[in-house]
């Protein structure tokens, strides 16, 4: 087994997962969610209604020359090889090299990481930032010299300009400290002087929520936590654990959950370590669940801890047992995780063997369609376009390259409302872009509308229906 998880090894896993991600950036259409952040990255600020800005600003830094997908996608690839170093570095300074490369491979090896991390969303940009918080944190531990004090405040604020869910290294934090009894952190002023730090770096967004009446702070506090009916939901919890399942695999949930328990009462510094900055994040959601079902990608940060904790439990005390729930977990995440890649590119699972619903409601579909549209709006006499939702709009300005200014509909609040309405646009010509995702909507009664069908091995899996008229008549 020491041969299998070795420096070698896991450089090889990392070279295949870059350029299979290279693959699919290149030769995939964008998701709608990604094609809205590039739409950010067009108009740079300090912050968005839905987000913390550092996704466009990776976008726009990696789009200053070209503009394919590729490109806008490129920053995934970056952060993939600098975590692969990072988690190789604290692995090895927490344990050894053995765990090191068993931690590269598995973090590496996860869906969520292997294929579901090429679509640049914010939650790439926090992986890296939360990741090097908890790496410079180590270093302070280990070396006690004051400037990984700054250095942790520094990337914490840069991890808080990701996402507003990086907030939880303060709580993963207040852990160690009790789990490690290092109460004397408290009574040391670095440690308030590296969260001021952060507050600084951090001070962007919130000049920006100040100028829009704490918009986002409020969004994204009702987005996460408070339910619509304001009820509990027992069923969300199962709905969240079989989705941290799909995204890391279950064989190495199952056991992460299983160290986790084990190092819970642990005195060893460094098994809290990994706990605090893991488990604490993977709880938090979990509680979220009984108002909201959390999406499976929230969490996603807490797993670089995570994998070093699972590989740590499952190669110490030499057990032939544990070794071997690593290896076949591992496997089984490399295999499902490529097939789900080729899926994504050439859609090899025969959903319509199961049902035409199943086939239709692929997710992977979303990677499909947007083209075929962009093209067919540009051919048309109009100059704006008004889209369903944020994420058809991003889609459609990146598709028709820019040339047709895109809008949406008052509902749901998106970034689209901060962006100023043209003063022309009563008097132009205006296509509305209504989505069917799901191939259910009947428009054939609806007058003076054309339908565009987008097929996918042959299977219909999408239409849009598109109205074209003046501005004018469109507000009467």
């Amino acid at each position: 087994m020491d041969k299998l998880f070795c420096r070698k090894n896991a450089f090889f896993i990392v070279c295949f997962v870059v350029l299979f991600k290279i693959f699919l950036s290149a030769s995939i259409e964008l998701h709608p969610d990604e094609a809205y952040y590039w739409l950010w990255s067009q108009r740079l600020a300090l912050g968005y209604f839905d987000h913390s800005p550092m996704v466009a600003w990776f976008i726009k830094a990696t789009t200053l020359f070209f503009n394919s997908e590729f490109a806008v996608r490129f920053s995934s690839i970056i952060v993939t090889i600098m975590l692969s170093f990072l988690i190789w570095n604290l692995a090895k300074k927490l344990f050894n090299e053995v765990i090191a490369a068993a931690s590269v491979i598995v973090l590496n090896t996860f869906p969520e990481m292997m294929t579901a991390s090429i679509i640049i969303t914010p939650d790439i940009p926090v992986f890296l930032f939360f990741s090097l918080s908890v790496y410079y944190l180590w270093c302070l531990i280990e070396s006690n010299q004051v400037k990984y004090w700054y250095i942790t405040g520094l990337f914490f604020g840069l991890a808080l300009l990701s996402k507003y869910t990086a907030i939880l290294f303060g709580l993963s934090l207040f852990v160690y400290i009790i789990a490690d009894r290092k109460w004397h952190w408290f009574k040391n002023k670095h440690l308030y002087f590296m969260f001021i730090i952060s507050f600084i770096v951090f001070l962007p967004v919130i000049i920006w929520n100040l100028q829009h009446e704490w918009a986002s702070f409020t969004f994204q506090l009702y987005h996460g936590l408070v339910s619509i009916n304001n009820k509990i939901h027992f069923n969300y919890i199962f709905d969240y654990f079989g989705s941290q399942c799909l995204a890391v695999g279950p064989v190495i949930f199952i056991s992460g959950i299983v160290a986790a328990i084990s190092y819970f009462y642990s005195k060893s510094s460094k098994k809290n370590f990994i706990v605090s900055f893991s488990v604490p994040i993977i709880m938090f959601f979990l509680f979220t669940a009984f108002k909201k079902n959390p999406e499976a990608n929230w969490p996603a940060f807490a797993y670089f801890a995570f994998s070093i904790m699972c590989c740590a439990y499952l190669l110490e005390n030499n057990s032939k047992i544990k070794r071997k729930i690593l290896v076949y977990g591992t496997v089984f995440n490399f295999i499902i995780s490529f097939l789900l890649g080729l899926h994504v590119k050439y859609a090899i699972v025969p959903l319509m063997f199961f049902s035409r619903h199943a086939a239709v409601t692929d997710a992977t579909n979303w990677f499909y369609g947007w083209r075929e549209l962009g093209d067919n709006l540009v051919k048309r006499n109009v100059k704006y376009v008004i889209a369903d939702t944020q994420q058809w709009g991003g889609a459609i300005a990146y598709y028709t390259k820019n040339k047709l200014q895109v809008l949406t509909g008052p509902v749901p609040v998106n970034q689209f409302k901060y962006w100023a309405i043209p003063d022309d646009l009563a008097y132009s010509r205006v296509a509305i872009v209504n989505v069917d995702k799901s191939m259910k909507c009947d428009f054939s009664k609806i007058k003076n509308m054309d339908i565009i069908m987008v097929s996918r091995n042959g299977i219909p899996i999408r239409q849009y229906a598109v109205i074209e008229n003046n501005g004018y008549e469109m507000k009467k």
